[in-house]
């Protein structure tokens, strides 16, 4: 678990956010029915989880910024009966109080006892929501819903999102959060190497994935995405999650893949010869990526524009095509490259931020070039998840074979 300081530290930021006379509230979400009786596994919103470190259902922070004073409360729902009998879901206001940090629970039935506030003309000018972009839609949440009220009996009442904010915050990490990055990296990489050295011919693709499951769940880790497991033609479709192709001689196996540690996630890509050998032109084509990937890990360092490292890598994976004769000029190789070159990274695997920034200290990212060969039946992805430091970065996946020479000698001593 992260500190108490750590989301005491994030709720100081956020009360910079108000202006005065303001009241912000963050919603933690609601738990989705699966099928049946069966729930979807429930994870808080990202920016509530930030800021309180409560991982339940239903809950509500409020902060409320009055004629100068501050002072928050978290509103929670009360475990009933079958969640204490039947999932061992047990607290009180004062139990979450102490776990928080934050000195004032109450149970959500106080909840609508708050919005009296908004009454008083004068005092509060302001709210703040915070919702994320992807969720402006035709499906309003709970913190959608919330706002559309307020605003329709008090239309006086100026309205802000918070989430752009609240997404700048989360760019730049802490030493916390970049342990448990570090950790689920680590993990991440004893789970395929585990996998490496039980790889062959003849195995289904979801049978290599399994020895991946099984170095996660040996450490209580968490999946932070649905494993990819492409091998031969399957690697050319960029989000395949089926899984169950029988893996022949000769192919090459794309993984994508991470572990979660404490909400924070790893994101690696790596690409192998199910033998063991790559053959002459996977070699060669492999290389191209290789090359795109380092050109642009060189690149990493504070002052950097983010999003040139991914016109960093593509001009060398150009260059290195048109060495092949694979293309003639540098704009052909979009037959082969249709992704982006790397993502932020930290609670969501593909994590908020401006991808026009420039790189600072303890930012935290991922580079992913990749090449796909339709008509070869070859897929080719090698990324990293990355840390920037002072000098230049940190490849936290670095440890998991990456180079020809040591995905060949890895798996020579199976």
């Amino acid at each position: 678990m992260i500190s108490q300081e750590f989301h005491k530290s994030r709720r100081r930021l956020y009360q910079d956010l108000l202006k005065d006379n303001s009241m912000g509230f963050v919603f933690s979400g609601e738990h989705k029915e699966d099928r049946g009786d069966q729930m979807f596994p429930f994870t808080p919103y990202a920016n509530f989880y930030y800021l309180t470190g409560f991982e339940q259902p239903k809950a509500i922070f409020m902060a409320v910024k009055e004629a100068g004073n501050y002072r928050e409360v978290l509103f929670i729902d009360h475990p009933d009966e079958k969640k204490q009998r039947w999932e061992g879901i047990s607290y009180t206001k004062e139990s979450v109080s102490a776990q928080t940090g934050i000195e004032q629970v109450e149970y959500l039935e106080k909840f609508l006892s708050v919005i009296p506030l908004f009454g008083r003309k004068n005092l509060i000018e302001n709210l703040y929501v915070d919702i994320a972009n992807w969720e402006e839609g035709f499906h309003p949440n709970p913190a959608q819903q919330f706002a559309s009220k307020v605003q329709s009996c008090y239309p006086y009442i100026h309205i802000y999102n918070t989430f752009p904010q609240m997404s700048q915050m989360r760019q730049v990490k802490t030493s916390e959060e970049i342990a448990r990055h570090r950790e689920a990296c680590q993990i991440t990489e004893e789970g395929v190497k585990h996998m490496l050295k039980n790889l062959k011919p003849g195995m289904r693709e979801c049978q290599a994935e399994a020895y991946f499951d099984f170095v996660l769940k040996s450490h209580n880790a968490g999946h932070a995405f649905p494993t990819i497991a492409a091998s031969g033609p399957n690697a050319c479709i960029l989000h395949y999650v089926a899984n169950d192709r029988k893996m022949q001689d000769g192919d090459m196996i794309l993984f994508d893949l991470g572990a979660e540690w404490g909400h924070y996630a790893a994101d690696v890509s790596r690409t192998y010869p199910v033998s063991g050998k790559f053959a002459p032109q996977q070699k060669a084509l492999y290389q191209v990526v290789l090359k795109g990937l380092e050109a642009a890990i060189a690149r990493t360092k504070p002052g950097q524009p983010k999003h040139e490292l991914q016109q960093i890598s593509k001009d060398v994976m150009a260059e290195e095509l048109i060495k092949l004769g694979m293309i003639q000029k540098k704009e052909e190789i979009s037959r082969y490259y249709f992704h982006g070159s790397g993502h932020y990274i930290g609670l969501y695997t593909h994590d908020v931020g401006d991808e026009q920034a420039l790189l600072e200290e303890d930012m935290m990212f991922t580079l992913e070039p990749g090449l796909y060969f339709e008509e070869l039946g070859i897929g080719i992805r090698i990324e990293d998840t990355l840390l920037v430091t002072k000098d230049g970065c940190e490849v936290l996946s670095g440890g998991i074979p990456k180079t020809i020479e040591e995905i060949e000698a890895f798996m020579a001593e199976r």
